[in-house]
C-alpha cells in the first residue's frame, strides 16, 4: 500500500499546486480593475474604447483580456453608442459584458423599417494621430527599379507639377490608372552594414494615366504635386492605407527588440509625435498599433 499512498499524496500535491496558480491568475485579473469602477456604462457618440476601457482598468491596453463579446450579437466584436457595458465575473475573472437593446421576444412580419445607421467607437480616432504619419513609403530596391517612370515634361518648365502632363515607360498592370510618385530616398541597412533591408520612397504627388502612346508609353496628366517632380520619378500603385479608423493600442504578439534607425527628413533628433524608422515589420509579427517602449 505504501505506494499507493504516495501516488495519492502526488496527486493531492500536484491539484493544490494548479489550484494555487489558477487562483492567482484570478487574482492578478482582478487587480487589472480600478478599486472603484461603475457598475454599468452607457457607450455614448464621442466616446473611444481607450477612454471606456479607462473606467474600468487601471491599464487600459490590457482590455482584450477582460473584453466578452456576445456572440449572438451582429458585428459583435464592435462597440456602439447606446450599448451597456457592465463587469461579471466568470470562474472568478472579471469580464466585460456587453447589452445591446432590449432581449424580450418580438414577432415580426414584413414591412419596411428604417433604423439610424450608427457607427462602431473608434479604439482611437484616426484624425487625432494622423498628422504623426508620413505618405513616404519603405520598399524593396526591386520594387523601385522595376516601376514605371517619367521620361518626358510635355510642357516647357524643367521642375513638373499639379496640372502638368508627361510621358511615363514601363509595365502598366491592367485595370489601374492612378499612380503617386516617388523619388529615390535613403537606403536603410541591416545591424551588419552589408545587406539592404528597405529603401525610402519619397512621396511627391500622384497622377492619372489620360492616354496610351504605344504597349509601354503613356501620358499622365499630374493631378497633385506635394513637392517638385522631375524626369525620372517612378509611378507604384496607389497603397490602400493599412491604418484603419479603430486602432487599439496593444502589446506585440511576442517580445521583440529593434532599433531606431533613422528619423524623418534626416533631422539629428527625434521627440515626442515625431516619426521614426525602425528595422522591425512584417517579418518579426508587428502589427498596426503594437507599442513599444523606447
Amino acid at each position: 500500500m505504501k505506494p499507493l499512498r504516495t501516488k495519492l499524496y502526488l496527486t493531492v500535491q500536484l491539484i493544490t499546486i494548479a489550484a494555487l496558480i489558477s487562483l492567482s491568475g484570478v487574482q492578478a485579473q482582478v487587480s487589472l480593475l480600478h478599486s472603484e469602477y461603475p457598475e454599468s456604462y452607457t457607450v455614448m457618440e464621442g466616446d473611444t474604447l481607450w477612454n471606456i476601457a479607462s473606467q474600468f482598468l487601471r491599464e487600459p491596453d490590457r482590455w482584450p483580456e477582460i473584453w466578452r463579446p456576445d456572440p449572438y450579437l451582429d458585428n459583435s466584436d464592435l462597440i456602439y453608442p447606446g450599448d451597456i457595458l457592465r463587469v461579471g465575473f466568470v470562474g472568478g475573472a472579471p469580464r466585460i459584458l456587453v447589452q445591446r437593446g432590449d432581449r424580450d421576444v418580438e414577432r415580426i412580419g414584413p414591412e419596411i423599417r428604417a433604423e439610424e445607421l450608427v457607427s462602431a467607437i473608434p479604439a482611437i480616432p484616426l484624425e487625432s494621430i494622423e498628422n504623426s504619419f508620413t505618405r513616404n513609403r519603405i520598399i524593396t530596391r526591386e520594387l523601385y527599379n522595376a516601376a514605371a517612370y517619367i521620361v518626358e515634361n510635355l510642357g516647357a518648365n524643367l521642375i513638373i507639377g499639379t496640372g502638368d502632363e508627361v510621358y511615363a515607360r514601363g509595365t502598366w498592370p491592367i485595370g489601374t490608372s492612378s499612380f503617386e510618385i516617388y523619388r529615390a530616398g535613403r537606403g536603410f541597412m541591416d545591424e551588419s552594414g552589408e545587406e539592404l533591408i528597405g529603401l525610402e520612397a519619397e512621396y511627391l504627388g500622384f497622377a492619372t494615366i489620360a492616354d496610351e502612346d504605344g504597349p509601354e508609353l503613356r501620358r499622365l496628366a499630374i493631378n497633385n504635386s506635394s513637392k517638385e517632380i522631375r524626369v525620372g520619378a517612378r509611378l507604384l500603385i496607389r497603397e490602400e492605407s493599412r491604418i484603419g479608423a479603430t486602432i487599439f493600442p496593444t502589446e506585440p504578439v511576442s517580445d521583440i527588440a529593434g532599433e531606431v534607425i533613422a528619423f524623418l527628413g534626416g533631422e539629428a533628433l527625434a521627440s515626442q509625435l515625431d516619426t521614426v524608422v525602425i528595422d522591425l515589420g512584417l517579418q518579426d509579427n508587428l502589427a498596426v498599433g503594437d507599442i513599444l517602449s523606447v
